[in-house]
């Protein structure tokens, strides 16, 4: 059911609770089994315990034969086996977890003498493997994995921030909900869309806003939205209570609307009055003359993504910094697309999102969270940093211009690559100490920093490579703040820049922007006026 949303400043949008009316009811985006009842003659039972309490996991396991991945053609009621699917770029990826709800039974692999399993569970334990003898009927085995960190219990939550999976029916959340403890996660965002992979509107939830929502002791599920525009770019509308349409414009997906109309940022501003979180998606390095700069600067978008692992991008996100527009950074995944992994990763959650909320799990303490700034991304390693003792997303106040002391370290089982402060979108050449422990690499970075002038400063890192995605692992910080004598942050040469952009970028819409009427025209140029008028205030 729809009905149109009061007209603000010539808008007209749409929206609707659910969107899994009219539809098939079979996903499109991924298969749940097959589920094996009966005992087979020949099976491996496996179970995933701590090393330390030996109590039971829900983890992922890879399974390697003779030197390729394999997985098995059916699981028990005490695993899952799930198949990712993207129809047009013809990705499939199956991947099977254990549940500590009892060993997961699987069948052997024909003509294997042995078989080598990998156990995983998010970023902060170890994973580990062991290789089985297949000569035998059938084997049991326990793999113990170590927990090297744990920032849930320092008030940390994991977020998957990006996901486009079908959940059609609330059966399934049980599943999805294992998987996200398995991976390592405490709350996923599944987002409806249309077009790209299939024409129409697909990663369809069963219902939206509260109605949509499903969680347990830890991790919550939460329907969302990306909603696309050809030409100005994607943004990821987490949490929202309806579904805003025409979810695409500019001719994506079917049916198709080929006006440029409505501005993002009126689908933005509707998201922020439903109760949503906005964002832009990607760095906002998609769309052909993408309004990401505008939105931000007129303070209709609330976080930046700036990673979904096949794509990294900072430039435009440390810019709007360096002009005083201030936007916490996310990362998620994008799945189905690129969906292979290395048997270390996580299948969720392999790109994410760390927020420090104190130990809530809920909405609002999300947004109340990513809004303090305590927040990195990572694929991999951990990462942290302190100024004068304040954390990530605080800002520390100098009467004049001085030093700060600047501790910080990259951390991971898996060999790191690259540490780096970052100030003001460039690096600073400092000091870094490499140590090894117990199997953990740390690098650490311990400076007194000249600050001449109001600066952010932030840090960044590589760890090791991810073979099947051809990627280096990240981690990436918000940026703390330092500001000198009361003097906002500004970079008037970044802010011309901005200004010749949104010139050029409101003569494309003024010029060949497809809209049914004059009014519509003159309502996207006059955002970009809008932007450009406080871009010139930061000269």
């Amino acid at each position: 059911m729809h009905r149109a949303l009061p007209v603000v400043a010539g808008l007209c949008l749409l929206f609707s609770t659910s969107e899994s009316r009219g539809h098939d009811a079979i996903p499109v985006t991924h298969e749940f089994g097959p589920f094996q009842k009966e005992r087979l003659k020949e099976e491996l039972r496996i179970s995933v315990v701590d090393a330390d309490t030996r109590e039971p996991l829900n983890a992922r396991l890879s399974f390697e034969v003779d030197g390729d991945y394999w997985a098995p053609e059916g699981v028990n009621e005490h695993g899952i086996r799930f198949t990712s699917i993207h129809k047009s770029k013809q990705q499939r990826f199956t991947v099977i977890y254990a549940l500590i709800t009892g060993p997961l039974r699987i069948p052997y692999p024909k003509g294997a003498e042995s078989i080598k399993i990998t156990a995983s569970r998010g970023f902060e334990y170890i994973s580990d493997s062991i290789e089985i003898d297949l000569e035998e009927r059938s084997a049991s085995a326990a793999i113990p994995i170590d927990r090297w960190s744990n920032l849930r219990d320092s008030g940390w939550a994991a977020i998957e921030e990006h996901l486009h999976y079908d959940r059609l029916n609330s059966a399934d959340d049980r599943h999805w909900l294992a998987m996200l403890d398995a991976d390592g996660l405490d709350a996923g965002h599944f987002m409806i869309l249309k077009g790209g992979m299939v024409p129409g509107i697909w990663s369809r939830q069963f219902a939206f806003g509260e109605a949509g929502r499903s969680n347990d002791e830890r991790q919550w599920l939460i329907p969302s939205q990306e909603y696309r525009a050809s030409a100005k770019g994607h943004i990821n509308l987490l949490g929202t209570s309806k579904i805003i349409e025409p979810y695409s414009t500019g001719g994506m997906g079917w049916p198709k609307v080929v006006e440029n109309y409505p501005p993002l940022h009126d689908v933005l501003k509707e998201a922020q009055n439903q109760g949503g979180y906005a964002g832009v998606a990607h760095g906002g390095s998609l769309g052909k003359q993408p309004t990401a700069i505008a939105d931000a600067v007129l303070g209709r978008v609330d976080f930046w993504e700036i990673s979904n692992g096949f794509i990294y991008e900072l430039d435009t996100w440390y810019r709007l910094m360096n002009c005083g527009y201030f936007l916490p950074p996310m990362a998620g995944t994008d799945l189905p697309n690129w969906p292979y992994r290395d048997a270390w990763q996580p299948f969720l959650g392999s790109i994410r999102t760390y927020v420090h909320k104190g130990g809530s799990t809920e909405f609002d303490a999300f947004k109340q969270a990513m809004n303090r700034g305590r927040v990195f991304t990572s694929s991999g390693p951990l990462i942290d940093l302190e100024i004068n003792g304040q954390p990530i997303g605080e800002s520390i106040n100098l009467a004049e211009p001085g030093f700060v002391r600047v501790t910080g370290n990259l951390r991971s089982p898996r060999p790191l690559r690259e540490i780096e402060l970052i100030r003001n979108g460039q690096p600073v050449d400092v000091s870094v100490l490499k140590q090894n422990s117990s199997g953990i690499h740390t690098w650490s970075i311990d400076t007194n920093l000249k600050i001449e002038e109001s600066s952010w400063i932030a840090l960044s890192g590589l760890g090791s490579r991810i073979n099947v995605q051809n990627i280096d692992a990240t981690a990436h910080t918000n940026a703390i703040r330092v500001i000198v004598n009361d003097e906002p942050i500004r970079s008037p040469e970044t802010a011309r820049e901005f200004i010749e952009a949104l010139q050029g970028r409101k003569n494309f819409y003024r010029e060949k922007g497809a809209y049914k009427t004059e009014h519509q025209r003159l309502q996207a140029l006059e955002i970009f006026d809008r932007a450009i008028r406080e871009l010139e205030k930061r000269l």
